[in-house]
């Protein structure tokens, strides 16, 4: 018979455990905990980023949301991940026994080596787990820039790491308050002379399930390339409005979609105003008497 927490704790403790990224995966989580909550409760060890997906069951008149009751949480070492792994394993949190475990990426090679136990077998194995491979398949990046992703049962996802340029001086942020300005900002990143701010938010509207329901970000420059990394440093560790927020180095080609589309918006503005304009045509000369 296998006992609880303590026993598994230790175990654990004797025992290395394999973790391939800096990734947990929680189970058995509570529907009414939130990212905030979570994010509290495993603030002692670094904690970076903390995800809930959640899934928008359609009706008739109106919609609902519902947790999935599972949890992604990233880390800011493979050590803290080890030591949440040993220490929280088996403990309550909202009334509720959490199960955490390594985080380990959807491999197509490890599918494909699974015995074939015929078409009735092979039913019943899909039917087995197919809502946690699901999410773990959508998108290896989760806690990544993409605003809202749509798990895809049959993606693959691309297990050789590509070298991504970065920006020098642009912070990425994520998970801001959905009433966030550049005013609050400017101030956040007040000492470290912000330039140029760019605020983009967006709502899921397609079928699925959501890892973000209403996601805002932004991009923030600094003004000096110095200041990036201890901006993120020191600030990942304060709140904005009241909330945890993540922080990292921009992406140079999240900076460019950006830009284009703030300059596209520009554009449609203008275009929209001029089309506003009175037309005033040429003037008719007066007869002469």
């Amino acid at each position: 018979m296998v006992t609880e927490s303590s026993n598994a704790g230790s175990q654990v403790g004797s025992t290395p455990i394999p973790v391939a990224s800096n990734r947990v995966y929680i189970s058995n989580l509570s529907f009414n905990a939130t990212e905030e909550e979570l994010s509290e409760f495993l603030s002692s060890y670094n904690v970076k980023s903390v995800l809930i997906p959640s899934q928008t069951i359609r009706g008739f008149r109106k919609s609902t949301v519902r947790p999935l009751g599972i949890a992604y949480a990233e880390f800011e070492t493979g050590d803290e991940t080890v030591r949440v792994i040993q220490e929280l394993n088996g403990t309550q949190f909202k009334e509720r026994v959490l199960k955490i475990k390594p985080y380990v990426p959807y491999s197509p090679c490890a599918a494909e080596k699974r015995p074939n136990r015929g078409t009735k077998g092979a039913k019943n194995q899909q039917s087995e787990v197919p809502e946690e491979l699901r999410i773990v398949q959508a998108d290896d990046a989760f806690l990544e820039e993409e605003m809202t992703v749509v798990a895809e049962p049959q993606v693959k996802v691309n297990s050789t790491s590509q070298q991504v340029p970065l920006s020098e001086d642009t912070v990425y942020c994520a998970y801001l308050p959905g009433k966030v300005t550049d005013v609050e900002l400017r101030e956040f990143f007040k000492d470290y002379e912000p330039q140029d701010i760019y605020v983009f938010r967006s709502n899921g509207t397609r079928r699925g399930i959501y890892f973000h329901r209403c996601f805002t970000a932004a991009l923030v420059t600094l003004g000096n390339p110095e200041f990036l990394l201890n901006a993120i440093s020191n600030l990942r560790k304060q709140k904005l409005m009241g909330k945890r927020v993540t922080l990292r180095v921009a992406r140079l080609s999240k900076i460019q979609e950006v830009q284009r589309a703030a300059v596209k918006k520009l554009e449609e503005e203008n275009l929209r105003l001029q089309a506003d304009q009175p037309q005033v045509g040429p003037s008719e000369p007066v007869a002469a008497n």
